[in-house]
Parts: C-alpha cells; structure tokens; sequence
C-alpha cells in the first residue's frame, strides 16, 4: 500500500528525462566522434599512365599521346608562326618531348609540359627567322640601295575580299608581338587556365591575367578596322 510519500517519488520519477541513451530518441553525435568515411583515391592521370607505359617500353603509349595532343599543339603552332613550317615545328615539338620524357614527373599536367615545349620551339623559331629575315633585307638592300624594304604586311583589301573572319582573325593575329599573340592563343583559342598559361608563359598568375587583358585591348583595335571593312561588303 502506497503512502502519500511514496506516490509523489513516483510522480517525480515518471516526470523526469530518461536517463542519455534509454529512450527511443538519440541525439545524433558530432561528426568528429563518427567512424570517418572512406575517401576515393583521386583519381589517376591518364597522360602520366601513359608516360609510365611507354617508360616502361609500351611504344604504343607515346603515340596514344600523340594522336591526343597533335592537333591542339598543331593549331597553337600555326597561329604562332604561320606558313608552312607548322607541320615541321609540330613535329619538332614531339620529338623533344619524346626525348625529354624521363624528365617528366607529373608536378604539373603532361598537356602543360608539352605546351611549354611548343612554346619555347615557337619562340626559338621566330627569332631564328628574324635574323634571317634581316640578313636577307640587307643583302637585297645591298644589291638594290634603290628599292625600298619590302612590305610583308597584310593587304588589307585582299583579306577583306575573302570574306573569311577566321582568316581576318589569324591575319590580325599573327601581326601582334610574340609574347601577346602567344597568351592570346592559348587562352582563348587552346582555352588553357591562368594557372597552366602561367605554368608555360614561367608568368606570375597577376601578370598573364594584367597581359592578356592589354594584349585583347590590342587585338580588338587592331582587328577593327577589317571588321569593318568585312562589315561594308567591300569586295562583294
């Protein structure tokens, strides 16, 4: 028989929180107590795979990487030094790369490494050819003192008349400084990031976004004026 006293320890009792953990309802636990979720391995580069394979003496690894990267590195090429020494200097570019593999650690993506090769054949092959481009002016100088230097530059009327943009394009392009034009093709014809321009240009991340800003501003005012000109028919 219960007495007044024992009946309110009871009511007390029943009024009272389970203790932590007896009830049906749990709180969950932070996250740092629960066991950690097993993270994916990230995933492999395919091009550095194919860099291993071919090291270990897989000749078909390097052709793969070949056939994957010739025609990016072709069309940065020829819209660097225009004519038909892209095929010779695209493969020039390979064969350095093939003999410089060893040297490839993955640091970086194998299409940033190749593109820094392209970029220094490039560049080596327009100042060969500006040395000997001045070499032959003055000898027909020397030869002809009465003839005035021959102009190399676009004719504007001709390029108008093709009605081609791409060309007019390529034209304007190829009228603009080595560094300019090279920062404008990779960003905007190979579509390269600021971080692997910056990887190939050896520029500070700051500088290729402050140098492809001006060299755009350039192109645009140079690429007007034959804007125009398409834009009014001439030729038509």
């Amino acid at each position: 028989m219960s007495t007044p006293e024992t009946g309110t320890a009871a009511a007390a009792a029943a009024t009272r929180p389970a203790p932590w953990g007896s009830g049906p309802l749990k709180m969950p636990l932070p996250s740092r107590f629960l066991p950690s979720q097993p993270v994916a391995p990230p995933r492999a580069d395919p091009d550095l795979l194919l860099v291993r394979q071919h090291l270990s003496g897989d000749p078909k690894a390097f052709e793969t990487l070949f056939r994957k990267y010739q025609t990016p590195i072709y069309n940065m090429v020829a819209r660097m030094v225009r004519g038909e020494d892209a095929n010779d200097i695209t493969q020039d570019v390979f064969i350095k790369a093939l003999r410089a593999l060893k040297s490839f650690r993955g640091d970086s993506k194998f299409s940033t490494w190749l593109y820094t090769i392209a970029r220094h054949t490039c560049l080596n092959h327009l100042r060969h050819k500006a040395v000997l481009d001045e070499e032959s002016l003055q000898e027909q100088q020397e030869e002809h003192p009465g003839n005035e230097p021959v102009d190399h530059d676009m004719n504007v009327v001709r390029m108008a008349e093709t009605r081609e943009l791409q060309k007019v394009v390529d034209e304007v392009l190829a009228t603009m400084p080595a560094e300019a034009r090279l920062l404008l093709i990779l960003r905007d014809f190979e579509q390269l990031s600021y971080d692997e321009i910056s990887q190939v240009t050896e520029l500070s991340i700051v500088n290729v976004k402050s140098k492809i800003h001006r060299a755009r501003q350039a192109f645009k005012k140079r690429f007007q004026p034959y804007l125009e000109l398409l834009e009014g028919g001439v030729g038509r």
